[in-house]
């Protein structure tokens, strides 16, 4: 069956305008800020093979992976038979999702006439699933130590939310009920995804909607063959280092890459990664692929939306028990610090056959800080506040880099504004500012990236996670590297010299500024 562009392009819009209402009403009807004020959180609608049809604005590094977490669930589980209309499935695994236990994620099969034609998907970060320290904490060496750890499993059904999963899910989180919130948020997603779906599947029909997503796909699959193909053909590498893996604090992590053009095909192997180590730096493929869809996107293909024509020319080697390929025991509650290194990587190797849209190196690190202590609105209760700092991007040939920008993988996420802040953590915000000079200097300068300073109103306990100082974001062309982030302490500690710490006791009156990384410089300063 063939379709008219028009038909295919109001298809496709439809697909994205579904997203959205998921990801609106994950959003608006979620209980803890990391969601509804950070936006720490992803959708999509799949066809029956499980390739994406659209997706919401959110987490790259999430909408990178949610089609290859459905997949791998429903291999996990021996196929569709499993499941039935009205199901919602749920897991945490990050050897099947590829991120921390903390992601959750949800889907749901979508049917029409007792037939399987599609699924929604939904993942959000819901702070707390147990462990050892309140959301995972930074010196964990195995997973049992991060959390609960659920497979796949049914949380809904025809009949209604699946109790006893979710009393599970809320005996084993110090958030509570506020976890349960989250959860029935990312349910309330996936049905608000199912009403939208079959809507449009109604309108035109299964047949039409289908030929509109073939076409849809062989449109990214063609446009991704001709930017590969217009690539010289060869192979291209570079390397950098991670400070450490949050446990063996002394010890940089090696990460390389290499990537080879071959006419349109491009192949990125990261069989050289370590073995998957000690410290909670490790990850699951799937979260591996995201992040190198991220790059590829970032670099070469922005203009089109991410769907499941897209990739298809692409392939990415890594070796099973490697940080990037881990297997259980694995710690991966920090799997995300290689990640912008290896966007970076993989730009910068390509740099000097694509200088025209190469940009120089990018903060990089998500640069995060919580904070664990009273809760201004409950004298009894306690809260935790998770904050993923900007920072400086790198410059291009054609313009300076982004000041106090998120970095490349966390896309649209918001660190939490100051008043929210305020009104139910106890800390008062004294400084928030552009680091002035952090940004690499060039022809091109890099971005700066920022100081947000901190005074504690209560006793806390400070968890903090700052990575990329030994390798900080360098420049291009002669651009030089932007300034390493830094960390100051003061009162009844005082420090200056800790980039991670898990549960440091500080107490009311103590200060914290923390000065996020700039962006690499592009060519010579004049």
């Amino acid at each position: 069956m063939t379709v008219d562009v028009v038909t295919t392009e109001i298809v496709r819009n439809l697909f994205l305008s579904a997203a959205d209402d998921m990801l609106a009403t994950l959003v608006r009807s979620a209980f803890q800020p990391l969601i509804y004020e950070n936006g720490d959180a992803a959708v999509a609608l799949l066809d029956r093979n499980a390739d994406v049809l659209g997706q919401s604005s959110g987490l790259p590094l999430f909408l990178g992976s949610l089609d290859e977490s459905v997949k791998e669930a429903v291999r996990l589980r021996g196929g569709t038979s499993w499941l039935q209309d009205g199901d919602i499935v749920f897991f945490n695994d990050p050897y099947i999702q590829g991120t921390h236990l903390n992601d959750v994620t949800m889907f749901a099969p979508l049917y029409l006439d007792g037939e399987l034609v599609g699924y929604v998907a939904a993942r959000a970060d819901v702070t707390d699933v147990g462990g050892r320290d309140p959301g995972g904490g930074t010196e964990s060496t195995e997973v049992y130590q991060e959390g609960i750890r659920f497979g796949p499993v049914k949380i809904g059904t025809k009949a209604g939310p699946v109790d006893d999963i979710i009393d599970i899910i809320r005996r084993n989180s110090r958030s509570k009920e506020m976890i349960v919130g989250d959860v029935n948020a990312m349910i309330a997603a996936c049905r608000t995804g199912q009403r939208r779906m079959l809507e449009i599947v109604n309108r035109f029909g299964l047949a039409t909607v289908e030929a509109c997503r073939d076409e849809i796909f062989r449109q990214s699959a063609l446009a991704d063959r001709q930017v590969v193909a217009a690539i010289p053909d060869g192979a291209y590498s570079g390397k950098g280092f991670l400070d450490n893996d949050g446990v063996v604090l002394d010890q940089p992590v090696p990460i390389s890459i290499k990537v080879e053009v071959q006419g349109e095909r491009l192949v990125v192997d990261l069989s050289n990664s370590p073995d998957q180590t000690k410290g909670p730096i490790n990850c699951g493929r799937a979260q591996t692929i995201a992040a190198l869809r991220v790059a590829y996107k970032m670099l070469l293909a922005p203009e089109r939306s991410f769907d499941g024509g897209c990739f298809r020319n692409i392939e990415i080697v890594t070796r099973p028990g490697s940080m990037h390929d881990a297997a259980e025991p694995a710690a991966c509650a920090w799997y995300y610090s290689s990640f912008g290194l290896l966007i970076d990587l993989f730009i910068s190797a390509l740099s000097s056959v694509l200088p025209e849209r190469a940009t120089a190196a990018q903060f990089g690190d998500s640069m995060i800080t919580y904070f664990v202590g009273q809760d201004r609105r409950d004298p009894n209760g306690t809260c935790m506040c998770v904050e993923a700092h900007a920072g400086g991007w790198g410059a291009s040939a054609s313009a300076d880099g982004a000041d106090g920008v998120i970095n490349v993988l966390n896309g649209s996420f918001r660190n939490t504004p100051v008043e929210a802040l305020e009104e139910r953590y106890p800390v008062t915000v004294t400084q928030y500012a552009i680091r002035e000079g952090s940004g690499g200097a060039g022809r091109k300068r890099g971005g700066c990236g920022i100081v947000r300073a901190y005074r504690f109103d209560a006793p806390t306990q400070l968890y903090l996670w700052l990575d990329r100082s030994l390798t900080p974001a360098w420049g291009l062309m002669g651009g030089e590297p932007g300034l390493p982030p830094r960390v100051e302490i003061s009162g009844s500690v005082e420090r200056d010299d800790l980039l991670k710490v898990n549960a440091l006791q500080l107490e009311a009156g103590d200060r914290l500024t923390i000065m996020t990384g700039g962006g690499g410089g592009f060519g010579r300063a004049a």
